[in-house]
C-alpha cells in the first residue's frame, strides 16, 4: 500500500536534504580544518624561518663543507657567485619546507570520506525504509 510520494517519503526527505545548497556555510568540520590547516601553515612558517637563518649562519661562519670535505665559504677568498650559489640552494631548501608543510591534501581526504560515508549511509536508510 502507497501512503505517500516524492518529497514525502523518507527517501525524498533524504534526498531534499542531501541536495539542499548551504552556499557560504561553513560546516563545524570544515572550520575546524581551516583552523588546522593555518595552524600547520604557520607552524611550517617559523621552522622555515628557523632553518634558513641557522643555515645562513652556518654557511657565512664556515661551519659547513661540500663532499671533499672543504670549507664551503672563506670570507675573501670565496667569488660572488658561488655565495649567489650557495645562499640560493639555502633558500631553496627553506622554500621546499613551507611547500610541503601546507596540508593540502587534508581537505580533499575529508571531503573524500564525507562523501563515502555519505554514501553509505543513504544506502543503508534506503534499506531501512524498505524493511518497513
Amino acid at each position: 500500500m502507497v501512503t505517500s510520494v516524492g518529497i514525502n517519503t523518507e527517501w525524498g526527505l533524504l534526498i531534499a536534504s542531501i541536495s539542499d545548497d548551504n552556499i557560504g556555510e561553513e560546516t563545524p568540520l570544515q572550520v575546524h580544518l581551516n583552523g588546522v590547516a593555518t595552524f600547520i601553515g604557520i607552524v611550517g612558517l617559523l621552522v622555515a624561518i628557523f632553518v634558513l637563518v641557522v643555515l645562513l649562519i652556518r654557511y657565512f661562519t664556515g661551519h659547513t663543507k661540500n663532499t671533499e670535505g672543504f670549507v664551503r665559504f672563506k670570507a675573501g677568498k670565496t667569488s660572488f657567485s658561488t655565495t649567489v650559489d650557495g645562499v640560493i640552494k639555502i633558500v631553496t631548501i627553506a622554500v621546499t619546507i613551507v611547500v610541503v608543510v601546507v596540508p593540502e591534501g587534508l581537505p580533499l581526504a575529508v571531503t573524500l570520506t564525507l562523501a563515502y560515508s555519505m554514501r553509505k549511509m543513504m544506502a543503508d536508510k534506503a534499506l531501512a525504509c524498505l524493511l518497513n
